[in-house]
Order: structure tokens, then C-alpha cells, then sequence
């Protein structure tokens, strides 16, 4: 190798250095967009959970837990602090009724979307739909291969449908945090 002046070295140093910088922002974008996939997924996948944890925050037995809370604590050894406790269960209930009241809203506009741009956006919305919000009778959560044969499609076409939406709905759930930049 020839012998490089210090007016090169530098040039070349400085070339690979932007060139890290730049793949390094690429890596932090790609991860926080598969983030956001990977949550999108998880609210879907945990939507009838979450809806029933919001029905029962809104129950009457509600209050009656609420006035026991400090008693069911007395069992709890692992926390210090009860009334701290019973605030941070309140939180999350408070965070999950926005939660449900947020997806729903999504869900809503995301159906009208689909139903406006033809059928195979309808059948998305169906998919997840039948896979993620229905209600399920056995309790437990669809698979692929049930929601083919319901749809009466090819296991990679729901497959892909449920990939689709689930990137668009991504970005309505999240907004500008949700595209791939």
C-alpha cells in the first residue's frame, strides 16, 4: 500500500466515519419501525384481554375492589408501600381504558379506509378483524391456518393481509413514529 499523506488519512477517516454515522441512524430508524411492528402486533394480540380488563375497571365490583384494595395488600409481601400500590393500579387502568378507547377509534377509521379502497383492503380489515376482535368462544387466539379456511384462502395470502395491516395500522396507532422513514 502506497504511503497516504496525512491530508488523505484524514479524508478517509472522515469518509468511513459519516459512513457509520449514517449506517448507525439507519439501524435506530429499522429498530424503532420494527418496534412499532412488534407493538402494533401485541395490541392486536392482546385486544380481547385488554377489553375485558377495561369492562372490568368499569364494573360496579369496581368500587368494592377499590374499598379492599389495602386488605388484599396485607397478603402482598413484596410491596412496601400499599397505597402506592393501589394508585399505580389505578394508572393502569386509567392507561388502559385510553388504550382500548385509542385502538377502537383506529379500528373504526381502518374498517371505513379498507371498505373505500376495494375488496382486498376489505378482506384485510376482515382478517384481523376475525383474528384480533371478534370474540372467541374457546377463549383462545386464532391461528392462520383457522382464519384460511374461515376466508376460505391460501395460509400465505393471510398472511400477508395480516402483515398489510398490520403495517398500516402501525402507523395509524403510532402516527409519524409509525413509517419507515
Amino acid at each position: 500500500m502506497e504511503n497516504l499523506t496525512y491530508e488523505e488519512a484524514v479524508k478517509i477517516g472522515v469518509r468511513e466515519g459519516i459512513k457509520y454515522i449514517k449506517e448507525q441512524e439507519y439501524y435506530k430508524t429499522t429498530k424503532r419501525y420494527d418496534r412499532r411492528l412488534r407493538n402494533t402486533r401485541l395490541l392486536l394480540k392482546h385486544y380481547r384481554d385488554l377489553k375485558v380488563h377495561d369492562r372490568l375497571a368499569d364494573s360496579s365490583s369496581d368500587k368494592i375492589y377499590e374499598e379492599n384494595a389495602i386488605d388484599i395488600l396485607d397478603d402482598v409481601e413484596a410491596i412496601d408501600d400499599d397505597e402506592q400500590y393501589v394508585q399505580a393500579i389505578s394508572r393502569t387502568k386509567k392507561r388502559t381504558a385510553v388504550i382500548i378507547g385509542h385502538m377502537n377509534k383506529v379500528l373504526k377509521y381502518y374498517e371505513s379506509i379498507c371498505k373505500n379502497e376495494g375488496p382486498q383492503n376489505e378482506r384485510r380489515y376482515r382478517i384481523i378483524k376475525y383474528l384480533y376482535i371478534d370474540p372467541v368462544e374457546d377463549n383462545k387466539n386464532l391461528i392462520y391456518e383457522q382464519a384460511a379456511e374461515y376466508f376460505n384462502l391460501n395460509v400465505k395470502t393471510v398472511g400477508r393481509d395480516v402483515r398489510l395491516a398490520i403495517e398500516d395500522l402501525s402507523i395509524l396507532f403510532f402516527g409519524i413514529d409509525g413509517l419507515k422513514l
